[in-house]
């Protein structure tokens, strides 16, 4: 047989051999390609979740700016409060202090007849209340009840005035030690 004889003969086989031993290896896994429809599903799936998550910071956002406007208005009432506290405190302070009253003058008033008294307490108040206030305050409180009490029954006013001195000295002895 000549060479090329043989050679049509092995190379057949030589070839079937081949595709045989081939088979017979494992398989390997093919690459794949970007799958970009997936891809696509979680680029959603993450827009959403973005998308919620700023839905929900700006409302986050109103409410604190809601929040943020009723502390204001909060803090803007508790100011006023504060200077209309302080407003008080100092009106009251200017009632409680009693300008200083000579005792002779105290110990003349008292020793008046209760209804002259209360004439005379009736003008002073007219012309400064302050000192009349101050004046029944430093008195006995025996004297000076009873000249309230007369300064009760003058007429034209004289209830009322007795009334509002009376609540001034209770004001200024509330304040005033040993009083």
């Amino acid at each position: 047989m000549n060479p090329r004889t043989w050679l049509w003969i092995l190379a057949p086989l030589a070839l079937s051999v081949g595709v045989i031993w081939l088979s017979a290896q494992e398989p390997k896994p093919q690459p794949q390609g970007i799958n970009v429809t997936e891809l696509a599903e979680k680029l959603q799936a993450k827009e959403k979740t973005l998308a919620q998550k700023e839905k929900d910071l700006m409302q986050l956002e109103q409410r604190l700016n809601t929040l943020q406007a009723t502390l204001d208005k909060d803090r803007a009432d508790l100011q006023a409060r504060e200077r209309a506290v302080q407003e008080a405190q100092a009106k009251i302070e200017n009632e409680r202090s009693r300008p200083a009253i000579d005792p002779q003058i105290v110990r003349t008033y008292e020793a008046m007849d209760p209804a002259q008294a209360a004439k005379a307490i009736k003008e002073l108040a007219i012309r400064n209340e302050d000192v009349a206030v101050s004046l029944l305050g430093t008195m006995q409180a025996k004297k000076a009840g009873k000249i309230l009490d007369q300064l009760a029954g003058i007429e034209k006013g004289g209830a009322e005035l007795a009334a509002k001195l009376s609540e001034k000295v209770a004001l200024t002895r509330a304040q005033t030690p040993g009083a």
